[in-house]
């Protein structure tokens, strides 16, 4: 479904390009219009990616927004336009749930009886050490921003255990036990992963996500 949304949102893209010319995108947009626009327009692909339909609308509406107000394609107001959208989305958010919010802790899943928690860092940098004796399953979202992660206090007492990690325009470090393994197999769009805990261990680390536009590093804790 992700790699679906993606690539309707290349496609849209690509259109946009053909049509550049005729809906009057030959003009220069200001500095922080254009800041406006490409935060608003790169956080609504991210919730669309995380299918939160209504905050990745109201994203897109932002977007919208910002760049009538340079090539005025309606003739509206742009803080009329801004209340009317917010009073849209917050009927529609009355009328149907929303599958996530914006949080910066919530809970995530549950894995045979335990809880864990996903932590989203937004716009910045976080670090995060792991201190679990029955370490099955964790995940770290990011956007816009930096991520590191250790697990040097981490205990698999099975074979594997899994790490879910979503970016968009961010890097994410992990720092693994020389003992540990990590596999990666993630749905990548403009992304790169440097996996330099690939020697066999007696764990393995299962690492899955969706990344866009974010480079992923993973170390063996003796390297540093």
């Amino acid at each position: 479904m992700k790699r679906l949304v993606m690539g309707c949102l290349f496609i849209g893209l690509a259109v946009l390009v053909l049509l550049k010319d005729s809906l009057g995108l030959h003009q220069e947009m200001p500095f922080w219009t254009t800041v406006w626009f490409v935060l608003s327009a790169v956080t609504g692909v991210h919730r669309l990616v995380k299918l939160d339909w209504i905050a990745s609308l109201f994203c897109f509406g932002l977007a919208f927004i910002a760049a009538n107000s340079v090539y005025d394609w309606v003739n509206f107001g742009t803080w009329t336009m801004v209340i009317s959208l917010g009073l849209f989305c917050l009927g529609l958010s009355l009328m149907f749930k929303s599958k996530s919010k914006f949080k910066s802790k919530r809970l995530k899943e549950v894995v045979r009886g335990e809880q864990f928690w996903e932590k989203e860092t937004s716009f910045g940098s976080s670090t995060r050490y792991i201190h679990d004796d029955n370490f099955l399953h964790d995940s770290v979202e990011v956007v816009f921003g930096s991520s590191t992660v250790y697990f040097d206090q981490a205990v698999i007492l099975g074979d594997k255990a899994s790490f879910r990690v979503e970016g968009v325009f961010s890097s994410v470090t992990l720092y693994l036990p020389t003992n540990w393994q990590a596999v990666v197999e993630a749905e990548q769009v403009f992304s790169t992963t440097n996996n330099y805990a690939t020697a066999r261990g007696e764990k393995i680390l299962h690492v899955t996500g969706d990344l866009a536009f974010t480079n992923l590093t993973i170390h063996s804790k003796n390297l540093y």
